[in-house]
């Protein structure tokens, strides 16, 4: 059917584990909508990292593990499976994911 993708999370063990910044990672990109906009799966295994302007507009649900968000002025929000979050461009954060982690993503990049 055009216009409709289903994004399935077993499509993940499939995709090949490659290194992306301080870990090891698969994405499945199950729908390229155009203009920027993407929406997948995601995992990762546990890392931490400091990000000083997070590249992209992000709206993530846990599917498993566990993931703490940090702003500079230290205040931290945790999420687990079920939950959802956005994090905006240029937001400096550290990403601490002290467990692997799947996620449903869409990302908002620059249109190329």
């Amino acid at each position: 059917m055009t216009g409709i993708s289903r994004i399935d999370p077993a499509a993940l063990v499939s995709a090949p584990l490659v290194p992306e910044g301080a870990t090891m990672t698969r994405t499945h990109e199950a729908a390229p909508l155009g203009d920027g906009l993407s929406a997948g799966t995601w995992y990762a295994e546990p890392f931490r990292e400091e990000i000083a302007a997070y590249p992209v507009d992000e709206v993530c649900v846990l599917i498993e593990g566990r993931l703490i968000l940090r702003s500079p002025d230290g205040t931290a929000q945790e999420f687990g499976p079920g939950e959802a979050f956005a994090i905006a461009k240029g937001t400096p954060l550290v990403w601490d994911q002290p467990t692997a982690v799947r996620k449903f993503y869409v990302i908002r990049e620059a249109a190329t």
